[in-house]
C-alpha cells in the first residue's frame, strides 16, 4: 500500500461583531493555496454564500500567509540519471505525484557542468546539457529533486526575468524578514548560464548571473528558498 498526502485543510474563524466567520485555507497535491467554503455564523445559523466584508477578506489573506510558512513539503521526488557519453537522459517521476507540468528541476552534478530541463511530463523530464557528458569507462551520476511550482503558493519562491537593463543582478525581497540569513536558496537558471546568490540578508537576496545580454535577450531564474 502506497500513502501519499494530497489535500490538507486549515479551518480559521473569525470574529467581526456579533458574527463569527468561518472558512478552509486547502494546500492541494502541489502545493497550490485556495480559500473555500467561506461561511458566517449568526442568529439565523450557519450560511454560506454571503457577501464577506472586507475585514474577513483581509483575515482570509492572513490566514494563507500562515499556511504557506506551515507548508514546507515543496520536494515532491528525487532520483539519479546517469550519463555515460550523452547530451540528454531522462528522469522519471511516479505516477500521480504531480498534476501538471509547472515545476523545477534541481541537479547536483559531481562538478561544474551546466544542466537544463526540457520536455517537462507528469511523469517524466530531459535532463540536457550542451555537450557529451560521462563516458562509459567514467560515469556521471547526478542527483535530482522536483520541486512544486511554489511561486504560485509561497512567499519564498519564484521566477526572476533578466534583460539588459538589470546588468546582470536582481534583487529578491521577502514579504516580512526571516528570523535570520541562515537560509539555502536553489536556483534553476532557464538556459547554460551560471547564477549564484550575493548579499543573503533578513530581508532577501541578490541572484547575478553569468552571462551578457543583448537589448532583445532575455532569460529567466527560478528560485527557492529553504529556511532551517
Amino acid at each position: 500500500m502506497t500513502l501519499s498526502r494530497t489535500q490538507s485543510v486549515f479551518t480559521f474563524q473569525s470574529v467581526q461583531g456579533s458574527q463569527t466567520w468561518f472558512f478552509d485555507v486547502v494546500v492541494g497535491i502541489q502545493s497550490n493555496i485556495t480559500a473555500e467554503n467561506i461561511r458566517v455564523s449568526s442568529s439565523f445559523g450557519i450560511q454560506s454564500g454571503c457577501t464577506v466584508p472586507q475585514a474577513i477578506l483581509d483575515d482570509i489573506q492572513e490566514a494563507i500567509a500562515l499556511v504557506q510558512d506551515l507548508v514546507t513539503e515543496t520536494q515532491v521526488a528525487s532520483g539519479t540519471v546517469t550519463f555515460t557519453g550523452q547530451t540528454v537522459q531522462t528522469g522519471a517521476i511516479a505516477g500521480g505525484t504531480l498534476n501538471n507540468t509547472e515545476y523545477r528541476v534541481v541537479y547536483t552534478p559531481p562538478d561544474d557542468i551546466l544542466i537544463r530541463t526540457e520536455n517537462q511530463t507528469l511523469t517524466s523530464f530531459d535532463a540536457v546539457t550542451s555537450t557529451a557528458y560521462g563516458t562509459i569507462p567514467d560515469p556521471k551520476d547526478v542527483d535530482f529533486i522536483v520541486l512544486v511550482s511554489t511561486f504560485q503558493a509561497s512567499s519564498v519562491g519564484g521566477t526572476l526575468t533578466f534583460v539588459q537593463a538589470d546588468a546582470g543582478q536582481k534583487a529578491v525581497a521577502f514579504v516580512s524578514a526571516l528570523e535570520s540569513d541562515q537560509y539555502r536558496v536553489m536556483l534553476t537558471p532557464s538556459d547554460f548560464f551560471s547564477a549564484r546568490v550575493i548579499n543573503k540578508t533578513r530581508t532577501g537576496f541578490i541572484v547575478e548571473i553569468g552571462v551578457s545580454l543583448g537589448a532583445a535577450d532575455t532569460v529567466d531564474v527560478g528560485y527557492d528558498v529553504f529556511v532551517g
